[in-house]
């Protein structure tokens, strides 16, 4: 046993073993949450502290055992076949039926593609999702993380959020409504709101009046997007389902046919096990 210089008995070091284990870990952990498909080996030395050599000789076990795996390209390494074999099992213990039971009756009746996401920080990312059956359709993307603002998931989440209520729009913040002798933009704050602001102002409101979001993507993607919150028994675990498909079939005419199925679907995942499970992942 050590002794810290304060004469307290300092933590016995970690043997080689744990600490290989933990190193692993931390890689394992860097790689699923990577939001760009992957990470580097430059990106995963940052993002753990670890030096370059270290996770170059930790990679090469991970991606032999199938825990990990190249990209195409072969400069980032993924999620290999045997972690996403573990996670697969792992859901589908806890209830991944029943989640995917409901997508896959909100894609058919919708025709469009349907997704449950899970929000992280500023994020929010794809847990489940079931494609639809359209020839043209959007392709669901498990595991990718996308910033609140860019997606309806992180729409619909911050325009319900029970928490901090970061979306909630008081009398006083909404367009116009600014305090009179404040002489703002309308926020209360004394500044001037910058387009894209108000232009998120207006996707919650209009979130929060309709009971779900829409939100189509960039310029020249011809995609839209519909969610809704779900109740997940927690204030601390949010998540919500989407449908996204080409905007040609998500017409402005279908919004309140397609999002009253979206909300169905959401109303139908209330307080499931699995959506706890889920949010922990």
């Amino acid at each position: 046993m050590t002794v810290s210089p304060a004469g307290a008995p300092s933590p016995a070091p970690r043997t080689s073993a744990v600490q290989s284990v933990a190193r692993a870990a931390a890689l394992l952990g860097a790689v699923v949450d990577s939001p760009s498909g992957g990470a580097t080996l430059t990106e995963l030395s940052k993002i753990t502290g670890l030096n370059v050599s270290t996770v170059h000789r930790l990679l090469g076990t991970l991606c032999a055992e199938g825990l990990l795996c190249r990209s195409r390209e072969g400069d980032r390494f993924q999620p290999g076949p045997v972690l996403l074999r573990l996670g697969r099992r792992s859901l589908a213990a806890s209830g991944l039926p029943e989640v995917t039971a409901v997508l896959k009756e909100l894609a058919d009746g919708t025709g469009e593609t349907a997704s449950i996401g899970m929000r992280r920080g500023d994020r929010v990312l794809v847990l489940v999702s079931v494609q639809s059956e359209q020839p043209l359709r959007y392709l669901g993307e498990p595991g990718v993380s996308m910033p609140l603002t860019e997606t309806a998931l992180g729409i619909a989440l911050l325009a319900f959020d029970t928490t901090r209520l970061p979306g909630r729009v008081s009398p006083q913040e909404q367009p116009g409504g600014g305090s009179r002798d404040s002489g703002d933009g309308g926020d209360g704050s004394g500044r001037t709101e910058s387009p894209a602001e108000w232009a998120r102002r207006v996707l919650l409101l209009a979130a929060q009046f309709r009971g779900y979001a829409v939100l189509d993507g960039p310029e020249g993607s011809g995609l839209r997007g519909l969610a809704a919150p779900v109740d997940s028994g927690s204030p601390y675990i949010q998540l919500a389902v989407d449908v996204q498909g080409p905007v040609g079939r998500m017409t402005d005419d279908r919004l309140d046919a397609l999002g009253a199925r979206v909300i169905a679907a959401a109303d139908s995942l209330r307080g499931l096990p699995v959506a706890l499970t889920l949010g922990q992942l």
